[in-house]
C-alpha cells in the first residue's frame, strides 16, 4: 500500500486561505515497498489545496483528510504544465489516478475519493476542450 512518510506542514500566504507554501518536503511513496518509487513535493511549493470553487466549500472544503493527496496532485499537474512531468505521472490521467490512490493512503472513504477523482477528471476535460 502506498504511504506518506511525513506530515503536511504549510504556511498561509494570503488572507483568504487560497495560497499556501510547503515548509518541508512532502513524500508520497507509491506501492508496497517503503523504498519504492516516490513523488517528492519540494519545500517551497505553492498550493491551494483541493481546487474546489469557494461556493462549494460547504460540501468539499479546500482542506481536509485528503489534503496531502491534493498537494501531491497540484505538484504533479504543475510539473505536467511546465513540460517537465514527473516519471510517475507523465500525463494528467495518470496524475489523477495517483490522486485517487493517495486519497486512499490518507484514509479518505471510497465515496469521497470517487467524487474528488471525478471532479478532477471533469476539470481535465474542461481544460483540454477550452484551455485553462
Amino acid at each position: 500500500m502506498s504511504i506518506f512518510t511525513g506530515p503536511l506542514t504549510l504556511t498561509e500566504l494570503d488572507l483568504d486561505w487560497r495560497q499556501w507554501r510547503l515548509e518541508q518536503p512532502l513524500i508520497y511513496v507509491v506501492g508496497a515497498a517503503p523504498e519504492g518509487p516516490a513523488v517528492v513535493v519540494p519545500r517551497g511549493f505553492i498550493t491551494d489545496g483541493a481546487s474546489v470553487p469557494r461556493p462549494l466549500w460547504w460540501l468539499l472544503p479546500a482542506w481536509g483528510r485528503y489534503s496531502r493527496a491534493a498537494v501531491v496532485h497540484d505538484y504533479l499537474c504543475a510539473a505536467i504544465r511546465s513540460g517537465a512531468p514527473q516519471p510517475l505521472a507523465p500525463d494528467r490521467r495518470t496524475a489523477d489516478a495517483l490522486f485517487y490512490q493517495a486519497m486512499a493512503a490518507c484514509g479518505v472513504n471510497v465515496a469521497m475519493r470517487w467524487l474528488m477523482w471525478a471532479a478532477v477528471r471533469c476539470e481535465a476535460l474542461f481544460v483540454r476542450l477550452w484551455g485553462e
